[in-house]
């Protein structure tokens, strides 16, 4: 869309008469003449440079730990913990000294 928009004020820029008064037709003045085009020409370019989208963050969600599996019984002196990891965004056990 923004494509579409931009040839079109390309291609109206393009048609306009861009040759300079000669004798009987000037009426002179202060030569401010390019003040408006260029107003509405910034305005027209920031619309279309201006980023317009939406960033939505979410969460992440927390996994449940897993159900309760065989696991081996321990060494002596340490026991199983099941710990949540957030590098993988789960639950691991691991063995704790007592």
């Amino acid at each position: 869309m923004k494509k579409i928009v931009f040839l079109l004020l390309l291609a109206a820029t393009m048609t306009a008469n861009a040759q300079y008064r000669h004798g009987c037709c000037y009426r002179g003045g202060y030569g401010l003449g390019w003040v408006a085009p260029a107003v509405v020409g910034g305005v027209i370019g920031y619309e279309l440079a201006r980023p317009n989208q939406t960033v939505i963050v979410q969460q992440p969600v927390p996994l449940p730990p897993p159900p309760e599996s065989y696991v081996y019984p321990p060494p002596a002196n340490f026991h199983y913990v099941t710990a949540y990891d957030p590098t993988c965004n789960c639950y691991k056990s691991v063995l704790v000294p007592n």
